[in-house]
């Protein structure tokens, strides 16, 4: 599962995000939780997770951000050109973590 949520966002409060996740825990290893800030783009934290039967998780809390697609076209609706880009992490995330059978 992989959650983003702007700390800032006035529509959906940030804790619904943390209950998404709230029976994942946050991995043993030193990279669990990293603040992350890309050039021209909002700051994040990005926490991974596991959960107990070993499914793994990410959560962005992107902040300063809104109510809006983290990293879509300015010319959009209800998107945050200044976000991570929420598409290619999602892509990423789901490259990395292919179905279970």
């Amino acid at each position: 599962m992989i959650v983003f949520h702007g700390d800032a966002d006035a529509t959906v409060h940030v804790a619904n995000a943390t209950r998404l996740v709230q029976r994942f825990d946050a991995r043993p290893d030193a990279g669990s939780e990293r603040r992350r800030v890309d050039a021209g783009r909002r700051a994040c934290t990005v926490s991974r997770l596991v959960s107990d039967d070993g499914i793994d998780a990410e959560l962005w809390t992107i902040h300063g951000a809104g109510h809006a697609w983290a990293g879509g076209n300015a010319r959009g609706s209800y998107t945050d050109a200044t976000g991570p880009d929420a598409s290619a992490e999602m892509l990423r995330f789901f490259l990395d973590h292919p179905q279970r059978q």
